[in-house]
């Protein structure tokens, strides 16, 4: 019998679907997804978001991978889907908006899990910073998918408790756990069988003695990979062989794609290029079947892990790879396939880049483009390591062994997800200990009622008495109907059906004051008092001061 699935997951469409934006982390999101259902196929999933309908496509999401368990699901401001579970993984850095929820009801309720991914962006960096502040706590944690990246928040949260510490004088911080757990994949999904790599072969016309070197993702030079170097280094290696590259993914625009075409006239006449459209799904795999290596030279700053090699290692191809965050951790130098070195510039060579971005000068795209253009990938080396690799077969088949191996057994999702609910226990063991359950308040977000009491010249009282007008109940049909008064009703924040609740029982005249009234009608709640203030609103009930 399965384990059950010990954490709820947040829920929202563009997070783990491709069929809108192709990028990293809804390539890795809707793997993930793939992951859960092969995991827990048979189990109940927990899950949270904004509306019923999310929890719909979750439950539509997974059933189309194999899912045959069910859902248990929470529209938010609720949170019992996940008090029940104990954890939410959320698809990023956990909010600060989804603490501060939690904490009003109770701060040991549930831990939260949020995941790195791009580090670069100011939105990223912002998420990352807060997590040492309130309303998080020690029993949250910021899933890392690389050394790198814990690296990279270490460095950070250091800074920002020094910067808190000398502005304001703070000494105490949030330690947020940070294990770093690597991005799966679904392994099974990419082996290709020799007959499946032979088809492919003849159907892009590959000739027998053409070494296919398989470039995968963003079609982006600013944003992802420049595959200037690629082109390079590909053109010294055709001058010794067949070179064919197939360069299968998604052009952001025109512009960039005549981008590409050009470079590869200037700077690799003697390469056979093919493009694959990354949106067609049968054309994409084709592309993968036919490749014999590999390659992927990311240059970016907002690269965090690059699923491409693994998902590459499943496929059972070698890889070539820059000596870059992730790639550093996933690729065996020498055994799954190559890491080229890369270098940057010393520190201090690009504050005006940072401050050019924050101040909307640049765009972010020339902010990590203009950081791009001054990471080298060693060419000497890449030259290398492309011309070995695509005339020696057998080096192609031992890589390719060890990579496959590599793949199954360290990045399969099973064997991630493992280690997610492994983290799950850790972090409940946590909250347990910690004693923390009195709810605290979320001052930027307190009742308005509340927060505005001094603007009124009053507050309703509970014993305050209530008298229904004449003709209140043909009145609120009328009034039911016209859009300028029923525009803010609904099932949970004010539904009709305690409206005309109310009227009802004030016509029977069996209960007198404001507090009576709503026990009367068992609304005793903030619904309640809504509803009972909407008809006075409307001139439909009398409230006098006792």
């Amino acid at each position: 019998m399965e384990q059950p699935c010990n954490f709820s997951i947040y829920y929202a469409d563009d997070a783990y679907s491709t069929s809108k934006k192709i990028m990293g982390r809804q390539s890795s999101g809707k793997s993930f997804i793939k992951g859960i259902a092969r995991t827990w196929p048979n189990s109940q999933i927990s899950g949270i978001g904004h509306t019923k309908n999310d929890g719909v496509e979750m439950l539509r999401k997974l059933q189309a991978d194999g899912f045959s368990g069910t859902i248990n699901w929470s529209n938010f401001p609720s949170i019992e889907s996940v008090r029940k579970s104990g954890a939410l993984y959320f698809p990023s850095p956990s909010p600060k908006d989804l603490a501060h929820l939690r904490n009003t009801v109770s701060p040991s309720a549930f831990s939260l899990m949020g995941v790195t991914y791009t580090l670069s962006s100011a939105t990223a960096t912002d998420g990352v910073a807060d997590l040492i502040l309130p309303p998080f706590k020690p029993w949250d944690a910021l899933i890392c998918i690389s050394e790198c990246a814990k690296e990279f928040t270490l460095n950070l949260h250091q800074e920002m408790k020094d910067w808190w510490t000398s502005q304001v004088g703070s000494i105490q911080f949030n330690s947020p756990q940070l294990p770093v757990i690597m991005l799966g994949i679904d392994a099974p999904f990419f082996e290709t069988k020799d007959d499946e790599k032979r088809s492919a072969k003849q159907a892009l016309e590959i000739k027998a003695d053409e070494t296919v070197f398989l470039f995968s993702g963003r079609l982006s030079f600013h944003a992802k990979a420049n595959p200037a170097p690629m082109y390079q280094a590909l053109e010294k290696a055709a001058k010794e062989t067949e070179i064919v590259c197939i360069e299968a993914g998604v052009f952001p625009n025109d512009a960039i794609r005549d981008s590409y075409l050009e470079a590869q006239k200037i700077l690799a006449p003697s390469v056979r290029f093919i493009w694959v459209d990354g949106k067609l799904e049968n054309k994409y795999r084709q592309a993968w079947q036919a490749a014999d290596v590999f390659i992927s030279l990311s240059d970016n700053i907002q690269e965090t892990f690059g699923l491409t090699p693994v998902e590459a290692m499943a496929a059972g191809l070698p890889v070539i790879v820059a000596d870059w965050n992730g790639y550093k951790e996933t690729v065996r130098d020498g055994i799954d396939g190559f890491r080229i070195p890369t270098i940057l510039p010393p520190n201090g060579s690009g504050g005006d880049l940072a401050m050019r971005h924050a101040l909307e000068i640049d765009t972010y795209d020339f902010y990590i483009g203009r950081v791009s253009l001054a990471t080298v990938v060693d060419p000497n080396a890449l030259a290398e390591a492309v011309l070995r690799i695509a005339t020696d077969s057998d080096l192609r088949g031992k890589m390719k062994a060890a990579g496959l191996k590599r793949a199954r057994e360290d990045f399969d999702w099973p064997v991630i997800l493992k280690q997610y609910s492994e983290l799950a226990s850790e972090l409940e063991k946590i909250r347990v200990q910690s004693q923390s359950h009195e709810p605290i308040a979320w001052p930027q977000r307190a009742d308005p009622f509340q927060r505005f009491s001094h603007f009124p010249s009053s507050t309703l009282r509970g014993d305050w008495r209530i008298k229904i007008k004449p003709n209140a109940a043909s009145q609120l049909k009328e009034l039911l109907n016209i859009r300028m008064v029923n525009y803010a009703f609904d099932k949970e924040a004010l539904p009709p059906s305690i409206i005309e609740t109310l009227v009802e029982i004030l016509m029977k005249g069996n209960a007198d004051t404001v507090v009576e009234v709503l026990n009367k009608t068992g609304n005793s709640t903030p619904v309640g008092v809504r509803a009972l203030m909407w008809l006075w609103k409307f001139d439909l009930i009398q409230v006098e001061n006792s």
